[in-house]
């Protein structure tokens, strides 16, 4: 028998009982694996992650950290699992690409009196990616890791990534609205849009075979965009 997954969603709602961003979403993750979670804007990828990083209550549903619900803990709780189990990456912000020392000036360091651009987004992902594969975290959440970063800062996001998979401690889940990224990183799928699963598997399978209409249609307009 193998061993249980760090991460498991079973049922997941999560958002206002009117209008919830997720609904009914279930996964697993193990251990030195990727999963990417797929979908357009307002799939609800976002507000998945954050759940599953205790940023937000869900409405109902279980998270489990290594066959433990986790969903309803203390804030106390909560707090040591954010800080010893569970990384949680926001995507860069808009003030990524500013330079963090200077306020209102523009980004880059002078030198010999020339100002020389140094590119800060994608920087946080990778100091938090860094911490994940040092402290051996359990789960290690990125929401758009690759968003407005430049291809060689892309680069080195995915050899640390490719780094905590040999590691083979921690399970990451990516959430991305580019099939690109997720055929890249992800070894398994899954599909969200309008808040539900519509598709999950080998991430061969859905990307090079979907079989929901939805998936079909995700995929064309993304790759056309």
């Amino acid at each position: 028998m193998g061993r249980r997954p760090n991460l498991e969603v079973r049922d997941l709602w999560v958002g206002h009982n009117e209008a919830p961003a997720c609904r009914g979403v279930s996964l697993a993750a193990p251990a030195g694996a990727v999963v990417a979670v797929l979908g357009g804007p307002r799939a609800g990828k976002s507000q998945l992650l954050r759940c599953i990083g205790l940023d937000v209550a869900p409405l109902a549903g279980h998270i489990l950290l290594h066959g433990v619900d986790i969903a309803g803990v203390s804030a106390d709780r909560r707090r040591r699992l954010r800080t010893d189990a569970i990384e949680l990456v926001h995507p860069p912000a808009a003030g990524d690409g500013a330079d963090p020392t200077v306020p209102g000036r523009p980004r880059g360091i002078v030198l010999g009196g020339a100002r020389t651009t140094v590119p800060v987004a994608g920087m946080r992902q990778r100091i938090q990616i860094a911490k994940a594969l040092t402290r051996r975290t359990d789960v290690l959440l990125l929401d758009e890791p690759f968003q407005g970063v430049e291809p060689r800062v892309a680069e080195r996001i995915t050899e640390l990534l490719d780094r905590l998979r040999a590691d083979g401690a921690t399970a990451v889940v990516v959430g991305t609205r580019d099939p690109a990224v997720a055929s890249a990183l992800g070894d398994d799928v899954v599909v969200l849009d309008d808040g539900e699963v519509v598709e999950a598997g080998p991430a061969a399978s859905v990307l090079d075979a979907p079989r929901d209409p939805r998936t079909v249609a995700l995929l064309r307009t993304r790759r056309s965009a």
